[in-house]
């Protein structure tokens, strides 16, 4: 049986989670004996893009000469020039947030264009189907992490390590009233390059990685938990299946007054901080990406001998 020939569309104007999401996903199709994948990066995407160096990078997009294409997010717009394409090519759609069950988010009105769409969490999906509106099958393959990228020897410090990209405002606070009570704390409120992002929080024992009230999946808690951090992070919807309050991580709202307590209560009591560093590990450790590549490499194996639901 011939490669079928399948081709991602990325446009790159500034780093997300999201970006790494689909990258993982282009590693994948890299590995799949049925597919030769292919991608295309905008020309007004920024140069720094994950893709820069990529041999199988092309120069012009034809979704009409590939026989899957693979869309995330907004890159449906990309076959405004192709009406009804859906029709005639397999489309994979990976959802990666809970926001395109939103009526007023633009994501939303894709749904009913027909796709194979992969939920990066059981919430996802479960928000989706409420709509009535999807065209075509789901599945749930939950987001992986690649542990061979995460750093080994870093010394471990007192510190409190503040994840707030998604939050500024609360990560600020956070780190004024904590500096104030003499607790040092390392926030992090703007892009960093992945690795030093990484190092600084395998160097804390607590990290508090501080989502928008609502995400897809909201990964920096996972890798916090797999670089040995004691966790703590609000609710976010897309991180009920990994975040369990007091058994993986503490889970206050999204309040600082709460986020201080929490961080004290872990501070002041040694056993609970290890346990929840050994749960959050074990936890982890169930989202290596070897699994997510598995699943996908299986959907895509059976989309090509014609068995996929």
């Amino acid at each position: 049986m011939s490669q079928k020939t399948m081709l991602f569309f990325r446009r790159f104007k500034r780093f997300s989670g999201g970006h790494l999401k689909v990258r993982d996903y282009f590693s994948h199709a890299g590995h799949s004996p049925h597919v030769s994948s292919r991608i295309f990066v905008t020309p007004d995407s920024l140069p720094d893009h994950p893709w820069a160096k990529e041999p199988r990078q092309i120069a012009a997009y034809d979704p009409e000469q590939a026989d899957i294409l693979f869309l995330a997010g907004l890159d449906w717009a990309a076959l405004d020039a192709y009406p009804g394409i859906e029709n005639h090519k397999t489309i994979i759609n990976l959802i990666q947030h809970v926001h395109h069950a939103d009526p007023a988010n633009p994501r939303h009105g894709f749904l009913g264009r027909r796709a194979i769409r992969i939920c990066v969490s059981a919430d996802v999906e479960t928000a989706i189907l409420a709509t009535g509106r999807c065209n075509g099958p789901t599945h749930v393959i939950p987001a992986g992490i690649d542990f061979t990228g995460l750093p080994t020897s870093v010394e471990r410090n007192t510190h409190v390590f503040i994840a707030g990209l998604k939050n500024k405002q609360l990560a600020n606070q956070l780190g004024r009233r904590l500096e104030a009570l003499g607790i040092p704390a390392d926030v992090v409120t703007d892009h960093v390059p992945r690795d030093a992002f990484l190092a600084r929080m395998a160097s804390a024992a607590i990290a508090v990685t501080l989502p928008k009230r609502v995400e897809g999946f909201y990964l920096p808690a996972l890798e916090a938990m797999a670089l040995g951090c004691a966790v703590i992070c609000p609710d976010c919807i897309g991180n009920r299946s990994f975040c369990i309050d007091r058994d993986t991580c503490l889970m206050p709202d999204h309040d600082v007054r709460q986020l201080v307590r929490a961080v004290q209560t872990l501070r002041r009591n040694p056993a609970l901080l290890n346990r929840l560093t050994r749960k959050g590990r074990k936890m982890a450790e169930q989202h290596d990406i070897s699994r997510e590549r598995e699943a996908f490499l299986t959907l895509l194996g059976q989309l090509c001998n014609g068995s996929a639901p």
